[in-house]
């Protein structure tokens, strides 16, 4: 014991040297390197030592089978996912991971006989099952999800299609687990509590050991002002899932994830308190500019194409959209930026200009009660426009018949509401046939259409792309990969539903009277990443998440509009089209034609764009602290707005 204490005594000495001597101006990182990888070492030393030098934890091991498999479980399984999924872990991974495994395997060996089997099992099948699901759900989005996200479960399973890869992975995951289990029922004498033998003292040794070489091992920031860089940032806000889990293991997000359900929220009153300081103490200008007002008291027909991406626009096959892109405003550097809960969540944004929930929970689930009197709909409707919102899928998907309600829209038509079936449905073609008396009406309108055709599965079995299939397949022929033409298939009915719009406007004579802007609500993910990046020339992740935007009428001169943009900028741009006198400061995008403002992209993992550089919340370059900072504080606005439910 006294060894592990001089050797603690040591790593902790050197952490202190390491605080003060080399965080506060950064000099000297060679020696600052050095420091924190001897402490590595020390703290590899003094676990190994405990493990393998300490009787009492000796007879523990030996006598306690189910915990051992419990640990040697995790373990092996927590390494294997971030192997896979080339997730490059941080020094305190290792200590954080067998702190983590150590502590569940201990608290099984104190329970009864009895409830130990029962609990071993549950563990060992709770951790496949987690595992599992976090690489297929990672193999989609790019990202971990949280156990709220279950409430979101009914949308996911109804579009899940042809959505599992499989991975020798988990062939592993189900083998380990099976072997592991096997171990438990075979061995009769895998359960002996060791605790009285032991002690309690002693059986708390070993955490108590691990989680200081957790905490002596863990990323401290120069200055407490920008406590956002340390490791106990990332655990406590939860910011950065990728991040959490390359410190603290996989296993510990779901830990911590459960833990955090438990936990009751008491900060309403600090966080109106927040917010309205927040107000007080940043302000942001307008200035009017030659786009100020052209569209004034003109209609808006908004359409949020499903999955549409630039790919999909030729002159050939999609001769509508392509008049919108070469006749209107070409938006070439805009981003719409894919959060947790993808459409919804672009909805969300599109309608609010704040960012969506991150860490709690489905927005269109956990806020869907919320209000927003600084909405889109809310605008128009200032300024005396009927507004609605279809969207060919039942009105209660996403619980939007409870979330546009509080976005201010007058009404929203889901396909029962359109008489759509479980097959017409399908077709963007029908949806505006079935619904354009709503779509186009007398009065001055504003109409958001949410459409469906360009969902996934990108396969015959979608009878959207079956119906398009040769059309695309005679003009590109072997000249591109067949999970583009099966995508570019399933855009031709969107094209189609803009050609009718356009056709019916004219019919009402609303044609010169009326905007057209079409956006995506994320990029194509259910194309394999591979075939999309190469196709569309990608190198980096972030750059999936170039959206597309067109802004159109008879009147608009064509322009291409090479200032960046974002889903964010969508409704101060248009409060500046429309001239509908909504303040600025409430809104987190930007006017795109005020030159006196810069676009900030914003991102599900609290890293932004600022058009040149992709930039990390964690990044220590001087030049990014303010845009950091600005940021930081966005993100951390825009949670209080929403658990307040501010703008009601």
């Amino acid at each position: 014991m006294k060894r592990i204490l001089i050797l603690l005594g040591i790593a902790t000495s050197l952490l202190g040297v390491r605080l003060g001597f080399f965080l506060v101006d950064g000099t000297n990182d060679t020696i600052e390197s050095i420091l924190i990888w001897v402490i590595f070492a020390l703290s590899a030393l003094i676990c190994t030592y405990v493990i393998l030098e300490i009787t009492d934890f000796k007879i523990f091991i030996k006598e306690n089978t189910n915990s051992v498999v419990v640990f040697c479980t995790i373990i092996t399984l927590d390494i294997l996912f971030v192997i896979v999924n080339q997730i490059p872990i941080d020094l305190v991974y290792p200590f954080s991971l067998i702190f983590t495994a150590f502590v569940i395997s201990l608290l099984l060996s104190f329970l009864p006989r009895k409830w130990n089997s029962a609990m071993t099992y549950t563990v060992l099948t709770l951790t496949a099952i987690y595992v599992f699901g976090q690489d297929f759900f990672r193999n989609i989005f790019n990202d971990f999800f949280i156990l709220k996200d279950f409430l979101t479960i009914r949308e996911g399973i109804e579009f899940s299609e042809s959505s599992y890869s499989f991975k020798f992975f988990h062939v592993l995951i189900v083998l380990i687990y099976f072997v592991s289990v096997f171990i438990v029922y075979y061995m009769k004498s895998g359960y002996n509590n060791n605790v009285v033998k032991i002690g309690w003292r002693k059986s708390l040794l070993l955490p108590v050991i691990l989680f200081t070489l957790v905490n002596i091992n863990a990323t401290y920031p120069p200055k407490t002002a920008r406590m956002y860089l340390s490791d106990h940032y990332v655990y406590t806000s939860l910011y950065s899932k990728e991040k959490f889990v390359s410190k603290f293991s996989t296993v510990n997000l779901f830990i911590r994830d459960f833990t955090g359900l438990l936990i009751p929220d008491f900060s309403y009153k600090k966080d109106v308190e927040y917010i309205e300081e927040y107000y007080e103490e940043n302000t942001k200008l307008h200035f009017d500019n030659e786009y100020t007002g052209i569209y004034k008291d003109k209609n808006l027909i908004f359409i949020l194409g499903e999955s549409f991406d630039s790919l999909a626009v030729s002159e050939e096959l999609t001769p509508n959209i392509y008049k919108l892109k070469t006749e209107g405003l070409d938006f070439i550097n805009h981003y719409t930026p894919v959060f947790p809960r993808t459409t919804c969540d672009t909805e969300i944004i599109v309608n609010t200009s704040i960012i969506p929930s991150l860490i709690d929970g489905p927005t269109c689930y956990v806020y869907n009660d919320n209000s927003y009197n600084n909405s889109l709909a809310n605008a128009f409707n200032l300024s005396g426009y009927n507004t609605n919102a279809l969207h060919n899928n039942e009105k209660e998907f996403y619980t939007r018949h409870i979330v546009y309600d509080g976005l201010g829209y007058d009404s929203f038509y889901g396909q029962d509401e359109v008489d759509l079936n479980e097959t017409t449905k399908r077709f963007d073609s029908e949806f505006f046939l079935h619904s354009k008396d709503i779509v186009v009406q007398d009065e001055k309108f504003f109409t958001m259409m949410i459409t469906l055709s360009g969902h996934s599965p990108y396969t015959n079995t979608n009878i959207a792309v079956k119906e398009h299939y040769d059309t695309v397949d005679q003009f590109y022929g072997d000249s591109i990969p067949e999970d583009i033409k099966n995508f570019i298939a399933s855009q031709i009915e969107l094209d189609i539903m803009v050609g009718e719009i356009l056709d019916d406007l004219a019919i009402n004579g609303e044609l010169d009277n009326t905007v057209i802007i079409l956006t995506n609500d994320h990029y194509p993910y259910m194309i394999e990443k591979e075939i999309y990046d190469e196709y569309k020339g990608y190198d980096e992740k972030y750059q999936r998440n170039k959206g597309v935007m067109y802004i159109w009428s008879t009147d608009t001169e064509h322009a291409v509009i090479e200032t960046l943009s974002s889903s964010f900028d969508i409704l101060p741009t248009i409060n500046n089209l429309f001239d509908l006198g909504m303040d600025y400061e409430s809104y987190v995008g930007i006017d795109v034609f005020d030159d006196s403002a810069k676009s900030i992209v914003y991102f599900k993992d609290f890293a932004i764009f600022d058009g040149v550089h992709y930039i990390e919340l964690d990044s220590t370059k001087k030049e990014f602290q303010e845009k950091i900072e600005e940021a930081r504080l966005y993100y951390e606005l825009c949670r209080k707005l929403l658990k307040t439910d501010f703008y009601s």
